[in-house]
């Protein structure tokens, strides 16, 4: 009897020790813990500064995961671009783990405005767009400084904003809204889309964004929303 408690404690005693040994310890201690999350954002900012050529620092955890190696999101600022947050994740995505971010829609931010200004000025003349990224998604792997604005927006889904000076003439603002979503879609560009019509171009030439504009002055606006299918889900006129 004596030799069977024996060997009962030595069989306990041995599955305690493997636990210590898998988990790093006797138990799920706050430091554990901490090295753990410190390990997933090393391995995402080592990632970031080899894939871009440039140095980026942490900002704070951005959720979504166990901040462990296999699962860390977290939000970045690169030295280039340093007024952006960008947002940078470590995750399975079709069943391979990536490491992947959305620094490409903020460094080609200039360019992307740029292609968005010329689509909508083919539709409407004067104008001014407006693009900003989407703060929530991140782009492919693959996705890094050699790839074009055309790529970047095809691979994302930004907030694009027209705004439209005074003197339009708005019998035509729904055919017109029509056919810049064409074009939309036959460029395969997913976005959050709004539009304002002003009536006076002291408001226009001053609005710091679309969505900032002086409500007072807009006469006619609509918000539109799309799937990834460049269905159009929502479209409403204000």
């Amino acid at each position: 009897m004596i030799y069977i408690r024996k060997h009962i404690k030595h069989i306990a005693f041995g599955a305690a020790l493997a636990a210590a040994v898998i988990f790093g310890g006797t138990g799920c201690n706050k430091d554990s813990a901490e090295v753990a999350v410190k390990d997933g954002q090393t391995l995402l900012i080592e990632s970031l500064n080899e894939k871009y050529g440039e140095s980026f620092t942490f900002v704070d955890n951005a959720g979504g995961g166990t901040a462990m190696q296999d699962h860390c999101a977290i939000h970045v600022r690169s030295e280039k671009l340093h007024d952006d947050t960008v947002y940078a994740v470590r995750g399975v995505f079709d069943g391979k783990t990536e490491n992947r971010d959305n620094y490409m829609a903020y460094y080609l931010r200039k360019d992307a405005e740029a292609y968005l200004q010329a689509m909508a000025e083919q539709v409407y003349g004067k104008c001014r767009t407006f693009y900003a990224p989407d703060d929530k998604m991140v782009l492919p792997a693959d996705m890094g400084k050699d790839s074009t604005v055309q790529e970047m927006l095809k691979a994302s889904k930004c907030y694009y904003s027209v705004l439209l000076p005074g003197g339009q003439d708005l019998s035509k603002k729904e055919k017109k809204l029509d056919e810049l979503l064409e074009k939309l879609k036959d460029e395969k560009i997913r976005c959050y889309f709004y539009i304002a019509y002003l009536d006076d171009d002291k408001y226009y030439d001053s609005a710091v964004s679309a969505a900032d504009a002086d409500k007072s002055h807009i006469i006619a606006d609509c918000t539109v929303g799309m799937d990834y299918e460049f269905n159009i889900t929502d479209k409403k006129w204000g």
